[in-house]
């Protein structure tokens, strides 16, 4: 715990009196899972008497999410206010409804409930709190100031106040106000010490503070940083309040901003005459943005900014910054997508990365937009990676109404103030630390820059993408995860820890069905680090023994999970009904419809089987083991860019002999070796089916050619016999027909290149009939050309000929090895097969079928013996002897195969000559 003072003013002795004191009546266990916590903590400001304040008002009620968005309860209790104490806006709070039942919304967001936080005050000078996440207590210095968390919480409070405040005849006064409540998403830390600090400050004592708590909700403030804090507040106001005027004065020069506050807070009426200049524009402000005024706003000039909100040229919305804190920030009502996002990140660097101790700017970076009153899940991203543009607009217009236009060639979308966007930040650029780098102005409020005026002056205005920068370094943040908590870090912070997806063809909105939390290393090479996951819900996240993290597959640049995931709903049905408990492993009941799966229906129907029926289905979620390479799939012309037109061109892929896309998915990861570091990921989704699972073809001619006598598990001893014996010539040749089908359909879908120079880029079913083809990046040139028809009317003189589709793959080495292990080593081991290759080689073609002939019988016809001559055998005998002709000419390239491995035709044509019975 950090000892914030260090001086005589604060007498140690009576913080851990007090400390003991708040201990008797907080802090108590939460009520044992599952908590209704059907009623918050009301504490009355004016009065004693709970019934006389619930209708009379003029208190702070204490309570969560769930209390937020109950209307008739917050009719009941007479709330005129609502103060969003958490780290980011609940996404399905009925802002419009409150709003319609004249309840105003504002929010502080605090970032973290964490022992350290500065919820209350902090030493730090610079005064741009939202930038420091934890009380360092070496590297702050100077005098102690009050939190822009506890200014806001006081200035609503104080507004509530004035707007009900006025005197009699006889000079007296009286209140006569209603109810603000201060939320967060559990209603236990975060809430209930800005409540009490807020009233504090406006003169009432802990002593009649913490005893409502106590019969109300005696869980509160478990969190013991925030304790302190309450009775270092406590012990700040005393001084400052002092009889002796040399301590008062002193306080005052060493607590300037508390005593400013309490001050605001107190003299309610002399704040009112000083603000009635622009009482006008802060009253239109106020009803716009619902943003309490607060002191620093007081007698100030106000910006272009606020009067475009005035002039309705701007909107004022919240950005999300997953791992950090959730900000405002204004961008102009119509704007293009590309726009908005240089503003958010502009907003992003100046409020967040620019002026810390390690100063970076925003790289790669993804922007996803939300609303108000609809699911945090259900939502769309903004970046043309994950979904077309035409699909975004289509989306945004179905899904949130938002509506736009066409302009210098780009859509300008109708943004409003229901819109949540989060910037999802994936790497930085680290920059010097310099002396000028500081707020500009000496203002930490970067809200009110004009940012549609600054675009131009932007230095990434000139189309320079710094998400191909060489020098982007991987962008974490910390976390500290806290037995006590009621939930986990990104359930009560800013995001879920569900792995989200959206499909490349309809943007429709998965996740996970458990929450997942990946690990990682900062060495690409420790692969082993890579392959833990948690699965916590509502608890620290745990992460077990390696292996636990359904690994499918592992490779030199990646590795692949197994993952259940569900399709999710505007209204939360998803949550309500579908986070059912799932044995991840197990296949899942329901699997894609065969409309759906072609890729050709459009958004409203996808729209239409969300409202009907929730799908589901395993997905293979591939993660790169670097920044380096996930920057590297995810360009166009590499693998992701090649997945999502596959997804497009699906319909070339009825058979599935190509792995088919989902689309792109983000998820969490957390350091293996440091498990309070966090960085967000994108992964690459594809089809998981049993049949198929991790069965490569390199591991299944393992199989077929081991000596199944020199396997001493028995278990396995007699799979790899059942293998062996129950292959023949005829399951020989279906299974290199699926082969090379599937090379014509990656050709017939455009893919320039495939990796066929090992084969662990093939998928065998497990009945050996049939193959998938995945990894279909073809060393980074896998980029799909499709075919383009020029106008014969075109002016030039010679125009190209269409572009032929053809797949750049070498069938030269490694098919004709494959052929020649099926045929020749069944059971007989690679050795064999390269001895019995070399002979063949050396003998005369008489003698060379012969021995191929021979073989033929002992690996498919072991039961007929040399001499036999039943009707069996004779045909046995014919059915080799053809065979093996077929065999001796393609293996030495004698016509008419001379040429069958040029091209994936020549190849099937050969393999379609090869005879079976």
């Amino acid at each position: 715990m950090v000892d914030v003072f260090t001086n005589d003013l604060i007498d140690e002795k009576s913080l851990e009196s007090r400390l003991q004191f708040l201990h008797q009546h907080v802090a108590r266990p939460i009520p044992q899972q599952p908590f209704d916590d059907c009623t918050p903590a009301l504490i009355p400001f004016h009065d004693s008497d709970y019934g006389a304040a619930q209708t009379k008002g003029g208190g702070i009620i204490v309570g969560s999410a769930k209390h937020a968005a109950d209307i008739p309860l917050l009719k009941s209790m007479n709330v005129i206010a609502v103060l969003n104490c958490a780290s980011g806006g609940i996404a399905r709070l009925p802002v419009d409804e409150l709003k319609e039942c004249g309840i105003r919304y504002a929010f502080t967001n605090v970032r973290q409930d964490s022992y350290t936080y500065p919820i209350l005050h902090s030493r730090d000078t610079r005064r741009h709190s939202r930038q420091i996440s934890e009380v360092n207590d070496d590297a702050l210095g100077g005098n102690l100031v009050c939190s822009d968390h506890l200014a806001v919480s006081n200035a609503l409070f104080a507004d509530i106040r004035r707007q009900y405040y006025h005197a009699d005849e006889t000079g007296s006064s009286k209140l006569q106000c209603g109810n603000v409540l201060f939320f967060c998403v559990a209603g236990q830390n975060r809430s209930a010490a800005l409540a009490t600090a807020t009233l504090m400050l406006h003169g009432k004592p802990l002593e009649e503070i913490v005893p409502h708590f106590a019969r109300q909700r005696p869980f509160v403030l478990e969190n013991v940083g925030f304790q302190r804090q309450i009775v270092e507040l406590e012990a700040i106001l005393i001084k400052l309040n002092a009889r002796d005027f040399s301590v008062r004065e002193l306080a005052q020069l060493q607590f300037k901003t508390h005593w400013q506050q309490m001050q605001y807070a107190i003299e309610i009426s002399e704040y009112k005459r000083v603000r009635m200049m622009e009482v006008g524009i802060d009253d239109q402000l106020s009803s716009i943005t619902d943003r309490p005024t607060l002191l620093s706003d007081v007698g100030r000039k106000r910006t272009k900014s606020e009067y475009d909100l005035l002039l309705g040229t701007k909107v004022e919305i919240e950005l999300l910054i997953p791992g950090l804190c959730t900000i405002e920030a204004r961008i102009p009502v119509k704007s293009s997508i590309k726009n908005v996002k240089k503003c958010l990140v502009y907003h992003a660097n100046q409020n967040l990365l620019l002026y810390g101790d390690d100063p970076a700017k925003v790289a790669k970076s993804w922007l996803v937009l939300a609303m108000f009153g609809f699911d945090d899940m259900f939502d769309i991203p903004l970046e043309v990676e994950a979904v077309e543009l035409k699909v975004q607009l289509e989306r945004m217009k179905s899904m949130f109404g938002l509506t736009y236009e066409w302009k210098d060639g780009e859509p300008w979308v109708h943004w409003n103030p229901k819109c949540r966007f989060a910037l999802v930040i994936f790497s930085v650029v680290r920059l010097p630390r310099s002396k000028s780098l500081s707020f500009p102005n000496g203002n930490s409020d970067v809200m009110d820059i004009d940012t549609d005026k600054d675009i131009d002056q932007m230095a990434w205005a000139n189309d320079t993408d710094e998400s191909l920068r060489s020098d982007q370094v991987p962008w974490t943040f910390q976390h500290e995860e806290r037995p006590g908590a009621p939930a986990t870090l990104l359930e009560n912070t800013l995001k879920s820890t569900h792995l989200r997806a959206w499909d490349f063809v309809t943007g429709q909105s998965f996740a996970s069905k458990l929450p997942i939390v990946f690990s990682f290393s900062d060495d690409p090479r420790d692969k082993r680090a890579f392959m833990m996951v948690s699965r916590s819900a509502n608890a620290p996240q745990q992460f077990n023994a390696p292996g636990e993290g359904d690994i499918l597959g592992m490779g030199a640049n990646a590795i692949v999970h197994r993952v259940q995931l569900s399709s999710t709903q505007a209204d939360g049905g998803h949550r309500d009904g579908g986070w059912t408990p799932v044995n991840v492993g197990l296949s899942c009941p329901n699997g894609l419809s065969d409309d759906y799966s072609t890729g050709s229906q459009d958004v409203n129907k996808a729209d239409e089987m969300e409202g009907s029926q929730l799908t589901e289905w395993d997905a293979a979620v591939k993660r790169p083991f670097s920044l380096a390479k996930m920057i590297v799939f995810l360009q166009n012309s590499s693998e992701a860019g090649l997945a999502k037109r596959l997804r497009f061109a699906n319909m070339l892929n009825s058979d599935r002999r190509v792995l088919y896309f989902y689309g792109l998915g983000l998820g969490l990861s957390t350091n293996a070796y440091n498990q309070n570091q966090f960085k967000f990921e994108l992964m690459l989704l594809a089809e998981y089916e049993e049949s198929f699972s991790t069965y490569t073809m390199r591991q299944f001619m393992e199989d077929y050619m081991m000596n199944a006598l020199s396997i001493e598990d028995e278990g396995q001893r007699k799979s790899i016999q059942k293998l062996q014996s129950n292959f023949s010539l005829t399951s020989l040749k279906v299974l290199l027909v699926s082969l090379l089908n599937a090379f014509r359909d990656l050709t017939l879908m455009g893919v320039q290149a495939f990796d066929f120079n090992h084969l662990n880029n093939v998928l065998v079913s497990r009945d050996h009939r049939t193959v998938r083809l995945i990894d279909i990046d073809g060393n980074s040139q896998g980029s799909i050309d499709y075919p383009v028809i020029e106008s014969s009317a075109s002016n030039t003189e010679s125009p190209r000929l269409p572009h032929k589709p053809s797949l750049d793959v070498d069938l030269n080495i490694l098919l004709p090895s494959v052929i020649e292990q099926l045929i020749l080593g069944k059971g007989r081991g690679r050795s064999f097969v390269s001895n019995t290759r070399s002979e063949i080689w050396r003998a005369t073609d008489d003698r060379a079928k012969k021995m191929i002939q021979d073989v033929l019988l002992e690996n498919f016809y072991p039961c007929v013996k040399e001499g036999s001559d039943d009707e069996l055998a004779s045909r046995a005998f014919r059915h080799t002897s053809k065979v093996s002709e077929w065999f001796y000419a393609m293996m030495k390239k004698n016509p008419p195969w001379n040429n069958w491995t040029n091209d994936i035709y020549d190849a099937m044509r050969c393999i379609d000559h090869l005879p079976i019975r």
